[in-house]
């Protein structure tokens, strides 16, 4: 594989792939060489998760996980998922993939680097719910939600997240660091 070589990725309704990360990525007490990349616009570290749910629950229960837009999404129906390699970082984009029940489109990257920090950002966004954040997973505790569009930056390590709801997705155009 050759580095900042795209990657596509063919995702069907709910499913998932791992991606060799090129490097070793530390995350909540976990030393990672692959990611899943799962559907619903979420990343999986030592699993893959096919739950559209987007619940509190799943999240603090599930494996350790980003969620960088997790939501029912169907990269099958529109847009594009696809990875890029460079030196000591791998970036994982949805472009344009809309709600499974929608014509929208949701556009976001996660860039993980080697030291365990990573970066979100978001362009446009149709989504109105939805849930983003990072877990350990496994039964981690419930810190209450963050306000991700006003708070920041955040820990890399431990829970961190909100969960949006009918109409109060806020986060079109912003960037979210994980570095401290």
């Amino acid at each position: 594989r050759h580095e900042n070589t795209t990657v596509h990725l063919q995702l069907s309704d709910d499913s998932f792939t791992q991606v060799p990360l090129g490097f070793d990525f530390p995350f909540n007490g976990g030393i990672y060489s692959s990611v899943f990349v799962n559907r619903n616009g979420n990343l999986t570290f030592g699993a893959g998760d096919s739950d559209f749910s987007d619940s509190v629950h799943q999240f603090l229960n599930g494996p350790p996980r980003i969620g960088q837009l997790w939501d029912d999404l169907n990269p099958a129906t529109g847009g594009a998922v696809y990875y890029q390699v460079g030196p000591g970082s791998i970036t994982v984009t949805f472009d344009s993939v809309p709600e499974f029940y929608d014509n929208g489109a949701n556009t976001f990257s996660i860039t993980l680097r080697d030291d365990g920090s990573f970066t979100i950002e978001y362009g446009a966004l149709s989504a109105l719910d939805g849930l983003v954040g990072a877990t350990e997973g496994g039964g981690a505790a419930d810190p209450g939600e963050s306000d991700m569009s006003a708070d920041g930056p955040f820990p890399k390590a431990g829970t961190t997240y909100e969960l949006f709801d009918s109409d109060d997705n806020d986060l079109s155009g912003l960037t979210l660091e994980f570095n401290q």
